[in-house]
């Protein structure tokens, strides 16, 4: 089930194309979140076919982002700005070709004061292609 569309995503982060790096949201609940992004060959980080490391770094934190922007418009919250405050144990496996789907998944494992940890994942038909610790810093924009 899509949960939201290609077209609803600018309703829920601040990204907006050509740096737009998830295309549905697919799963959510209060601590995770599931997207998919299909890799363009127009993808500003695709090179020499591949969709390389800060492409799949920016995945995760809208991934993150997603999931909380969602979250608050169920809430009627107003959405916060988030920005990476940390990566920790990046581990990258492999890079996705363009043309291919990927799913990132993010799980929310602290949350204290604007700063919100979450492990990401992002899998491509059932292998881990990237995994790390984000620690994400967010704040409400005064002018919402």
């Amino acid at each position: 089930m899509t949960l939201a569309t290609r077209d609803d995503i600018t309703k829920y982060i601040p990204q907006r194309d050509p740096i737009l790096m998830v295309h549905e949201l697919v799963e959510a609940d209060d601590d995770h979140a599931v997207t998919q992004l299909m890799i363009e060959p127009d993808n500003v980080f695709v090179s020499n076919e591949y969709f390389m490391e800060p492409g799949l770094l920016e995945n995760i934190a809208q991934t993150a982002a997603m999931h909380v922007g969602y979250q608050c418009a169920l809430k009627s919250l107003p959405i916060p700005i988030g920005y990476i405050a940390a990566v920790k144990d990046l581990k990258i496996n492999s890079l996705p070709r363009q043309n291919t789907r990927i799913a990132t998944s993010v799980k929310v494992t602290n949350k204290v004061l604007d700063v919100t940890v979450v492990e990401g994942r992002i899998e491509q038909d059932g292998d881990l292609l990237c995994s790390c610790e984000m620690r994400i810093f967010a704040k409400i924009n005064p002018k919402t």
